[in-house]
């Protein structure tokens, strides 16, 4: 009697066992944390990666390459790590798995499951201008070559609300990751807020249609911005080029926000703007100086973006790197500019951020 008993509690402890982690082998992406009270604001698992074995659960992130790996166990909806308690409870779905993460948070996961696998382009990444489509609102993005701070594995994005025709007042991350062959496209919003994109196709080289994992019902693609020809950028330059472009008026000038974040260094007296004493010079050596009446008050390089509808200041890093061409001829430029302005007594010591049109005249 006992060598028969014996075998089938081996064989109910395996059937228990695998009932308790049928989660064994998936790959999950946090896309959303809710925070237990809400007014916590605890958002910390966003970009968490988890991919469950039998006895093992991995940790990574979409945006770090450090991972780390724990000892695995399921019972009664808990999930134990090294024998600690951290999930205590969890619901799973076709495509999605709730957990309630030591009683903070809630946190929602996708499934990144084999059969969303595409081949990699890494070739179209290349290219630095798109156009982010989510819905009939489009947002152009500058994904650039730059770090993102000190950050090893993500690169910094600028972005442009083309609705408004204004660069939007952010230095945000972007990265391209592979994850169980998932092609992810992971970009924040403001710093605080992420989106998380898997590639779903790619339409030739220049369109790449993408499902928004927390807003999947959102129609949601990249397009490339066109490359004027060459020709036509160099027409630009030489319209541009070798003249002191004075403020003729102002068209129009936006308050975005207040802050002492750090990423324009030289700032400009509100004053002079408003007096008209701003004036600009793009020399023919790809130098230029803005200037504060006859006074220097910023300079570097330059060079005519290859859309043609920007003028790049130095490395085109910060939101101010980047000076809208509205309209361009031979006589005056129109041109949109997001900047940072000197504190004044009645602010709180705080810089005001601001985005003016202007027209200038030579």
């Amino acid at each position: 009697m006992k060598k028969i008993l014996l075998p089938l509690f081996i064989i109910g402890f395996i059937l228990v066992s695998c009932k308790n982690n049928n989660l064994s082998d998936s790959y999950w992406l946090a896309v959303k944390s809710y925070p237990i009270p809400p007014e916590t604001g605890n958002s910390v698992y966003d970009g968490m990666t988890i991919h469950f074995t039998n006895d093992k659960l991995f940790f990574g992130d979409v945006y770090d390459k450090r991972n780390g790996n724990y000892n695995l166990r399921i019972n009664d909806k808990k999930i134990f790590l090294n024998d600690t308690l951290w999930a205590v409870n969890f619901a799973e779905y076709q495509d999605s798995l709730i957990l309630d993460v030591k009683e903070n948070a809630s946190v929602k996961f996708i499934k990144l499951d084999k059969k969303y696998s595409r081949e990699e382009k890494p070739e179209i990444w290349e290219h630095k201008n798109w156009i982010l489509s989510n819905n009939d609102y489009q947002r152009e993005l500058f994904l650039t070559d730059s770090l993102f701070f000190d950050e090893p594995d993500s690169k910094l994005c600028i972005q442009k609300d083309l609705q408004d025709n204004q660069f939007i007042s952010t230095i945000d991350k972007w990265k391209t990751v592979n994850i169980n062959g998932n092609q992810l496209f992971v970009k924040t919003f403001h710093q605080m807020d992420n989106e998380f994109y898997r590639i779903r196709n790619y339409v030739g080289d220049s369109i790449i249609e993408l499902q928004s994992l927390q807003f999947p019902k959102v129609k949601t693609d990249l397009r490339k911005r066109q490359y004027i020809s060459e020709s036509k950028r160099q027409e630009i330059i030489d319209q541009i080029q070798n003249h002191v472009w004075k403020t003729d008026r102002i068209l129009s000038l936006d308050t975005l926000g207040q802050g002492s974040r750090d990423w324009d260094s030289s700032l400009i007296k509100l004053e002079s703007l408003k007096d008209k004493r701003i004036s600009f010079k793009f020399s023919k050596d790809s130098t230029y100086n803005i200037y504060e009446s006859d006074i220097s008050v910023r300079n570097g390089n330059w060079k005519v973006s290859q859309t043609g509808n920007e003028i790049i200041l130095n490395n085109g890093i910060y939101p101010s790197d980047y000076v809208d061409l509205i309209n361009v001829n031979a006589d005056s430029l129109v041109i949109g500019s997001l900047r940072r302005f000197e504190p004044k007594e009645d602010n709180y010591g705080m810089d005001v951020e601001m985005y003016f049109k202007i027209k200038l005249t030579k």
